[in-house]
């Protein structure tokens, strides 16, 4: 998928997957195909990506609005649990935190890192930054906690 990657680090039919995830992120899904999606780093337990911080996320005060960091956060968060996984599972968030540390205009570059550091039972744990690809300036830290092997919601139950 990405430089630094041996088929053997990650299980066949996961990297598969997230080769098919990584396609749909980039090309068919409208967000992500806004952010101009590019993999860095794909491995076990760990990936990273490029993007493009659009205007249509410009906050009041002409800087790129935080929920846009929290977003990317969670997607990329989502990814590393995948590789660290041995088999394919449905994943959820069930916890995330964003601290939010600087700013970036739109139209530059961020890059996201992130790693599954444990996947305990059917709890995963991920952490991860976001920064400026330019000058590598902090934009955000976040930590996070998904739930592996959910089933989705039982028929007619509403929340």
């Amino acid at each position: 998928m990405t430089s630094g990657v041996t088929s053997s680090d990650i299980n066949p039919a996961i990297g598969g997957m997230l080769r098919s995830a990584r396609d749909f992120l980039a090309h068919e899904h409208s967000l992500f195909r806004t952010l101009d999606l590019k993999p860095i780093l794909i491995g076990k337990g760990k990936a990273t990506f490029s993007m493009l911080m659009p205007a249509d996320f410009a906050a009041a005060d002409g800087s790129v609005h935080g929920g846009l960091y929290t977003i990317i956060l969670d997607s990329i968060f989502g990814l590393a649990v995948f590789t660290a996984l041995e088999e394919i599972k449905p994943i959820a968030t069930i916890n995330l935190r964003t601290d939010f540390v600087g700013l970036i205009a739109p139209g530059a570059r961020a890059v996201c890192e992130a790693e599954c550091e444990a996947v305990n039972s059917d709890v995963a744990h991920v952490s991860g930054r976001l920064f400026a690809e330019a000058t590598g300036d902090l934009l955000a830290t976040g930590t996070g906690a998904f739930m592996v092997g959910t089933k989705g919601p039982i028929g007619g139950m509403r929340l």
